[in-house]
């Protein structure tokens, strides 16, 4: 880093250090790098004052705003448009960084791909396939857009027929769009078929049980802080972080009698907990949480059961926490 950001990052780091603990300076200096690197580059004399302009436009957000600076948000009411052309099921074929990059029959995404399907139906709803899972509606679509209220995205669609075969071109705004502000890559997907999936059932979403009565476990009661995001407790190695994307979920502070105050990047929700369970009722999870002591520190493992497991039948993640208090 240049001479001319160290004050910065200094001045950052200590209101940072304060709000939100977990987010270091580099990593928001790197995520603006990144996105400068898409602009006309700046004068030598610019360098200093954008760079200070950028410092306290940061430091106002953080310091007042939370996580508003560093989170896209769309707009997501749009009234539903009719698009006879994008009905039916379409098979993802490719990922690209440009709708230009796709060649039909070469595949450049050399890694399993998220998104396996999507089926369009008539109405505006939208029913996604994940990791070559079952259909499951998970969002909404009108004329040229796929709308998810949850994540506040909204994606442009764009069909196109090369070589007489019929692609949708659909951005796809992942945390790299949400919290870094990057332009959104491509999914390709090609046309299976144009038929209507309106008598599509969905799978049955999977439900715990939730009705516990509290017993206290005084191991739980502390402020723990989110270090990592595993698919095991086995593959977590202390102080090799293996999850380089945002954490979502940054601290838990659970208190006596049940209580817990949650800090998450975007919006928090309640949780309740018992013994070594933590609650959702709204989302009716229970999820299981592992104390283990390790190099001389205290960490949880805490199920993470998000869509994938509610939705798609899917072993939940773990969110490893450190206890800082």
């Amino acid at each position: 880093m240049k001479q001319s950001n160290i004050d910065i990052e200094n001045m950052m780091d200590g209101v940072l250090k304060q709000h939100f603990p977990s987010v270091p300076f580099d990593s928001i200096w790197e995520g603006h790098q990144k996105s400068m690197k898409r602009t006309v580059k700046a004068g030598r004399a610019l360098k200093v004052p954008v760079a200070a302009i950028i410092a306290c436009t940061l430091l106002f957000s953080v310091a007042f705003g939370g996580y508003a600076y560093f989170r896209n948000i769309d707009k997501t009411d749009y009234p539903f448009v009719d698009d006879p052309q994008v009905i039916g099921k379409w098979q993802a074929v490719d990922f690209v960084d440009e709708i230009g990059n796709f060649s039909p029959g070469k595949k450049s995404f050399e890694e399993d791909m998220y998104l396996s399907q999507l089926a369009f139906v008539k109405g505006g709803r939208l029913l996604f396939a994940i990791e070559n899972g079952n259909l499951t509606s998970l969002s909404k679509w009108t004329k040229g857009l796929i709308l998810n209220e949850q994540d506040k995205t909204a994606e442009r669609y764009k069909i196109k027929v090369i070589d007489g075969v019929t692609y949708l071109f659909m951005e796809w705004k992942s945390g790299d769009y949400i919290f870094r502000n990057m332009d959104p890559r491509y999914y390709v997907l090609k046309q299976v078929d144009s038929r209507d999936y309106s008598d599509h059932q969905d799978v049955v979403v999977r439900e715990d049980k939730v009705d516990y009565p509290f017993t206290d476990n005084p191991r739980m009661i502390g402020k723990w802080e989110s270090v990592d995001f595993v698919k095991s407790i086995d593959s977590f190695n202390a102080g090799e972080k293996s999850w380089l994307d945002v954490l979502f979920l940054v601290t838990l502070d659970i208190r006596e009698n049940g209580n817990i105050n949650v800090t998450t990047t975007a919006e928090s929700f309640p949780l309740r907990w018992t013994d070594d369970l933590i609650i959702n009722k709204y989302e009716k999870t229970a999820s299981r949480c592992t104390i283990e002591e390790i190099d001389g520190e205290t960490y949880m493992f805490f199920e993470w059961k998000s869509g994938d497991y509610t939705y798609r039948g899917m072993d939940p993640y773990y969110y490893v926490l450190k206890k800082s208090e």
